[in-house]
């Protein structure tokens, strides 16, 4: 494997890396509406009580109004009935939400060992190559050391070169 091929690799890796950080800061963005969301359902249902509370006060303190806080309780039972309703979609929508993310970190999980395997792979044929590359200046060296060094064939030529100067300059 040549070394553009491994740097192919390694860029290959760094990009799915680099998607997976994406999705995963996606998803932490995406958390943060929900929670938004979530936060403002509780103040609305809170507002909710606290219109309830009044309601009943009212109720107490006159029977005159009786009727028209009959009417306002059967507008409000039908506001209810909306809210339940949007309540239960907004929990079908966080079940969904939470299945979905599920399936999405099981995605990210499944591609992070992808990448797992594959930098192990790349790690064992980096290595393999370093090991062959030894071997490779090993049979070198011995071929070297067998045929006689190529510092003492320098060491002949420059003495041959350096006489040959002196004879002619005389």
């Amino acid at each position: 494997m040549t070394g553009e091929e491994i740097e192919r690799i390694l860029q290959t890796v760094a990009q799915n890396q680099a998607r997976a950080d994406e999705e995963f800061a996606m998803l932490l963005r995406s958390q943060t509406r929900y929670d938004e969301r979530l936060a403002t359902i509780s103040d609305i249902m809170h507002d909710l009580a606290d219109k309830q509370i009044k309601n009943e006060e009212r109720f107490a303190e006159t029977d005159k109004r009786f009727a028209e806080l009959a009417a306002a309780q059967v507008r409000y039972e039908a506001r209810q009935e909306q809210l339940e309703a949007s309540y239960q979609m907004f929990e079908e929508f966080v079940r969904d939400f939470r299945n979905e993310t599920h399936e999405h970190f099981a995605e990210t999980d499944k591609r992070l060992a992808e990448l797992a395997v594959a930098q192990t792979k790349t790690d064992e044929q980096i290595k393999g190559l370093a090991m062959a590359q030894a071997r490779t200046d090993e049979q070198i060296r011995q071929i070297l050391d067998r045929n006689g060094s190529t510092a003492a064939l320098k060491a002949k030529k420059n003495s041959a070169k350096k006489t040959g100067k002196r004879r002619s300059t005389k």
